[in-house]
Formats: structure tokens, sequence, C-alpha cells
């Protein structure tokens, strides 16, 4: 024992000074490790909500598209059936094939989901339960005091006090104007915090005040 204390002496470094030094070291290499992930995680995190929002605000242009080009049915029914805060249905040739969709957006389980019906028959008609429906968004969390779907009458925005127009709206024929308006997370219980997507359509074919 006494020759190995000589020795330790002789290089410098006592035992318990290199297990200082080791101590040391793999706390600094836990460190690191632990720091690396945090930022690989972060970072994971983010392209993930980026990628998402994308996917959505791609989603939101053909929800604006169908809503800025909705005309009267093939039945000649008006060209909006029924719109509320999370619920739109309308009429619109999404297509372009010449004959006018009912379209169906809704919110559902944090999905915006769009539902298709062709008119069949003569004369034609929209028969209840055919409906092709797609989900085209996803994350999406708005509460219930934000809706997806909020609408205006001809006055707005001059008049602030009338618009936007209570949900449902009666009569849907005061509807001139269409906001969509989408917050996005996919994790609510992480930051950053919820990103929004919000924009107004004009419905060009119902438009009176050229």
């Amino acid at each position: 024992m006494r020759i190995k204390a000589e020795k330790f002496a002789q290089s410098g470094m006592t035992l318990v000074e290199m297990l200082i030094a080791m101590f040391i070291f793999i706390l600094m290499m836990f460190s690191s490790v632990y720091v690396l992930h945090r930022i690989y995680k972060n970072y994971g995190f983010a392209m993930e909500q980026g990628m998402s929002v994308a996917a959505v605000e791609h989603s939101l242009k053909y929800i604006i598209e169908d809503i800025r080009g909705m005309r009267q049915s093939d039945t000649g029914a008006y060209p909006i059936e029924s719109a509320d805060d999370f619920d739109f249905i309308f009429y619109s040739d999404v297509d372009k094939d010449n004959v006018t969709e009912k379209v169906h957006y809704y919110l559902e389980n944090n999905l915006i989901k769009r539902g298709i019906s062709n008119p069949s028959g003569t004369p034609p008609s929209y028969p209840a339960g055919d409906e092709t429906v797609t989900t085209i968004a996803e994350s999406v969390v708005n509460s219930a005091v934000q809706p997806i779907f909020s609408y205006f009458n001809t006055d707005y925005p001059a008049d602030q006090v009338n618009n936007p127009l209570a949900a449902p709206v009666s009569p849907v024929a005061d509807i001139r104007l269409v906001k969509v308006d989408a917050y996005v997370n996919i994790d609510p219980f992480r930051a950053p915090n919820n990103i929004r997507l919000e924009s107004y359509v004009m419905l060009r074919n119902l438009k009176d005040n050229w």
C-alpha cells in the first residue's frame, strides 16, 4: 500500500482526485447528451408544427375557393343552406364539371371535414345521407368561442354593431362575406402557442354592391 501511494504521489494525482475527475467527465457527457436530446426534440416538434400549419393553410385555400364560387343549386335552391359557427353547408361546382355539388364543411374532433353530395335524378335532388366525407385539415384546436366560420352582411365593415352575424345565421340571404378562421396546434400542451390562420371570402355570385 505504501508503494502504491508513492506512485500516485509521483504522478501528481491522488486516487480521490482521479475519481473526482472521472465523475466530472461523466457528468459533462450526460449533460451534453441531454442538451443535444432537448435540441433535437424541440427542433423536431417545430418542424412537425410547421408542416401541420402548412397543410392546414393549403386546405384553407380549397375552402376559400369553394366558398367564393358558391352558386344556386341544381334544384334551384339558394346558394347557402345553413351557416353556423362550426358547420357550413352551401352549393358550389367544386370539381368544375358544370354540376353543382352540395358542400358541407364542419369541425369534428380537431379535424376539418368536407362532405360532398352530387345531385341525381330528374328533376335533380340531393339525397339525404349521400355524402362523401374527407378530412382536409388536422390539429385544428378552435375553442367554443373561436368559430371556424363567421358571417357578415353587405354593410360590413361600416356596421360593426350587427357584424359578425349571430350564428346560426337567419336569414342566410343576409350573408355577403365569410371569414374562415383556424387555430392550429399539434400539441396544445406544449409550446409554442396556437398558430392562427384566417381569411375573408367575398361571395362573388351574391355581391349586390357593384
